[in-house]
């Protein structure tokens, strides 16, 4: 048992260590954690539902996780090719990026209908209180699904432009 508790504890270890590179050598995790600082602050300021909060930390979390194994990818493939350019390589990175990506504009959206009422309340008339999700109106509602739009809009958008040469890049 007590061998198990320390295949455990240098697990955790691993872990840790592998957060902590990543939080202090990637520019976009460094963002990620300070937007989600300021989010979780902004949830306690404007008195939003412990619920409400909940969506939001899971967004952020998926955020984080992504970006972790974002950043294992492209130390794999950084490994793996080195200095070299390979088609699937770049494949690798920029899909893991776009999962980030993903999660990110999902974690936007969440905050916009989880923060757009309590927050609107409060720059009318400077009153901080709980709005439960039930109880808002459908402007927040209409913002994430016009985000939501905006974003597919924009990705098929991309789909279907044409691709530039090596040369024009």
């Amino acid at each position: 048992m007590r061998n198990e508790w320390q295949r455990l504890k240098r697990s955790l270890g691993h872990a840790t260590r592998g957060i902590c590179y990543t939080v202090k050598t990637q520019r976009n995790m460094q963002i990620h954690v300070v937007m989600a600082l300021l989010v979780l602050f902004l949830g306690w300021f404007l008195a939003v539902p412990k619920g409400d909060v909940l969506l939001v930390f899971f967004s952020v979390f998926l955020v984080l996780i992504l970006e972790t194994v974002n950043t294992a990818i492209e130390k794999t493939v950084d490994l793996v090719v080195g200095e070299k350019r390979h088609p699937l390589a770049k494949v690798a990175k920029d899909a893991a990026a776009g999962a980030v990506l993903f999660a990110a504009i999902l974690s936007i959206l969440v905050g916009v209908y989880v923060f757009f009422e309590p927050l609107w309340q409060f720059i009318q008339n400077g009153e901080r209180r709980m709005i439960h999700i039930r109880d808002r109106d459908s402007a927040a509602f209409f913002l994430t699904v016009a985000g939501m739009y905006i974003f597919v809009l924009w990705l098929v958008a991309q789909i279907f432009r044409p691709e530039k040469k090596e040369d024009d890049r």
